[in-house]
C-alpha cells in the first residue's frame, strides 16, 4: 500500500506541475497572475499532501484517488478563472492554463479514474498500468509557461 501512497503523492506533483480570464481594464500584471497562480498550486498542494497517508484498504486508497480527482478539477477550475495579462504575458498565461487543463482532464484525471477503479476490483495489474500512465503525464510545456511568467510553485523540479 505505500508504494500506492507514494504513487497518490505524485499526483500532487502533477496537479501543482499542471496548475483566465473576463476582460477588465485592469488586467493583472505578469508577476499578480504569477502570485495568484502560485497559491492556487500551493493550496491544491497542500490539499493533497497527505491524501493517502493513512489509507489502509484498497477502498480507502480508491477514496483518496476520488479526492486527488476532485482537488485537481478544482484546482483547473481556479486557474482558467484567473483573469490574464495582457501583451506577451497573457498570451503565455494562456497557454499555461491550457497545458495545464489538457494535462490534468485530458491525462490525469482518466489514468486517476482507472487507477480508482482499479484498486476497487483490486485489480493489481490494471493499478500498475494506470501507475504508470500517471508517472508518463507530460508537463514540459505547463512547466515551461509557469516559469516563464514566474509560477514557479505550479512547476516540477
Amino acid at each position: 500500500m505505500s508504494r500506492l501512497a507514494v504513487i497518490l503523492l505524485g499526483l500532487v506533483a502533477i496537479t501543482v506541475a499542471s496548475c483566465g480570464g473576463d476582460d477588465d481594464d485592469d488586467a493583472p500584471t505578469r508577476q499578480e497572475f504569477a502570485d495568484r497562480a502560485s497559491e492556487i498550486c500551493r493550496n491544491a498542494e497542500r490539499a493533497l499532501e497527505d491524501v493517502a497517508e493513512n489509507a489502509t484498504s484498497q477502498q480507502e486508497l480508491a477514496d483518496a484517488v476520488d479526492r486527488v480527482i476532485e482537488e485537481s478539477r478544482s484546482a483547473v477550475d481556479d486557474l482558467a478563472a484567473l483573469e490574464r495579462p495582457e501583451g506577451d504575458a497573457g498570451e503565455t498565461a494562456e497557454e499555461f492554463v491550457n497545458a495545464t487543463r489538457s494535462e490534468i482532464e485530458d491525462q490525469g484525471i482518466p489514468a486517476l479514474e482507472d487507477l480508482r477503479d482499479a484498486l476497487e476490483d483490486e485489480d493489481q495489474q490494471a493499478v500498475q498500468e494506470a501507475a504508470q500512465r500517471l508517472q508518463d503525464v507530460e508537463t514540459d510545456e505547463s512547466n515551461r509557461a509557469a516559469r516563464e511568467l514566474g509560477a514557479d510553485a505550479c512547476a516540477e523540479g
